[in-house]
């Protein structure tokens, strides 16, 4: 598992172990009942399709960015299913990673934008 430091910049592991460890001891504690979605919703992050734009402007300047979309109903069927989710609690935990996924978007692709608004003034 990596940890993403900054956007784009992730740490393995095995590389500076004493950084790891901060940031273990640093994370916050979720109540017992947050877990198993916060799990759900990291173990689904490479189950998002991605979509690629070309952003070009006069005088050859382009760039290619690719933008997260939403984890799929599939795959968090899925999921429950295989975690043995009960149907009581199948709403609630995916209404939860939703939500988680929908802030994780938002955020993302606004980073996206801004990054591209520097990239196009320079």
């Amino acid at each position: 598992m990596a940890w993403e430091l900054e956007f784009g910049w992730y740490l393995r592991p095995e590389e500076a172990p004493e950084i790891r460890e901060q940031l273990l001891s640093e994370r916050p504690q979720l109540p017992p009942v947050l877990e198993r979605p916060w799990r759900c919703w990291h173990e689904l992050e490479h189950d998002r399709t991605w979509t690629m734009e070309l952003i070009g402007v006069a005088m050859g300047k382009t760039r290619g960015v690719s933008r997260p979309s939403g984890i799929t109903w599939s795959a968090l069927a899925l999921w429950c299913q295989v975690n043995a989710v009960t149907e009581e609690e199948r709403p609630w935990l995916i209404a939860q990673v939703r939500a988680m996924d929908g802030f994780f978007i938002e955020r993302r692709n606004d980073r996206i934008t801004k990054d591209l608004g520097e990239f196009l003034k320079g």
